[in-house]
């Protein structure tokens, strides 16, 4: 029986349970951020132009976005390919991890529990930042309550640690998690500050504030609770190679197609592939960083 659940069984429930979360996904993608709705009220989904409430049948991920062939069957507005992306890319997610932590790699349950959960909030992180340009403190500022939590009840999670005392195991646990917040979310305050000292005219340009927000702060406190101190840098190294070469990009398009390049880009879902890259190969960030200046 384990070798079956191991199997394509295991798979098959990864991958339902990721599509499943990803549908959810879309309800706090879309009320999160919007004043009056929460995930829990109303109970059901609704259709945000002709608010016709969405049945059982027209809610199944990605197959009924593809049988209505992306609109709704009520008024027949169109539906944005936003909502079956949050639910594959949460489904392959969730499967990507049981191939590397679950029983077939021999971890224990939280070993892909706990990366599964990080895989959902930040698909949801992504989508709204992309949209918004801001990372919820309803998200972040639980989810550090949480993973310092998590860290106490399964020092599993920061075994592998230099900083990890087996004697010790949960309060070692928690040491390492207070450790890693305060280098996630310092870290990367202390980037936002140099930020906006150094590109105060495109701050300005940009009509914000700050050049980082405190929501990516707190996302990557949040992360550090569970990554610990080493690798939320190396996440944070990661998003920023990620983000400059985006932006790059998009720099060179707008320079060859004659339009305006991109003031600002929303950094979440760069900082969230550098989490999700830590969480399934700890340490491979640096190890190739080590092998190019070898």
């Amino acid at each position: 029986m384990d070798d079956l659940f191991a199997g394509w069984v295991g798979w098959f429930v990864a991958s339902f349970l990721g599509l499943s979360f990803g549908s959810f996904g879309n309800v706090a993608v879309y009320r999160i951020p919007r004043d009056g709705l929460s995930v829990r009220k109303p109970a059901r989904s609704f259709c945000p132009r002709c608010s016709a409430p969405v049945t059982w049948r027209d809610n199944i991920p990605v197959l009924s976005w593809l049988l209505l062939r992306g609109r709704c069957r009520a008024c027949g507005v169109s539906i944005s390919w936003v909502y079956p992306a949050v639910e594959l890319v949460t489904g392959l997610l969730f499967a990507g991890f049981w191939w590397r932590l679950g029983p077939p790699a021999g971890g224990a349950p939280v070993d892909v529990l706990v990366p599964w959960v990080m895989a959902f909030l930040c698909v949801v992180v992504s989508a709204i930042d992309l949209e918004h340009f801001i990372i919820p403190d309803v998200i972040t500022l639980p989810g550090v309550a949480l993973g310092l939590v998590a860290s106490l009840a399964f020092p599993s999670l920061h075994a592998a640690h230099a900083m990890f005392d087996a004697t010790s195991p949960h309060g070692s646990s928690l040491v390492v998690a207070l450790t890693g917040m305060a280098a996630g979310g310092g870290s990367l305050w202390l980037v936002g500050r140099l930020g906006n000292l150094m590109l105060r005219n495109q701050v300005e340009a940009a009509g914000v504030e700050d050049a980082m927000g405190l929501g990516d702060v707190k996302w990557m406190a949040f992360a550090g609770t569970l990554l610990g101190p080493i690798l939320v840098l190396e996440a944070i190294l990661v998003g920023c190679f990620a983000g400059a070469l985006v932006g790059i990009l998009l720099k060179v398009h707008a320079r060859v197609t004659g339009g305006d390049g991109p003031v600002g880009l929303p950094f979440g879902p760069f900082l969230s592939v550098g989490i999700l890259l830590e969480l399934a190969w700890p340490g491979l960030a640096w190890d190739v960083m080590t092998l190019i200046h070898a």
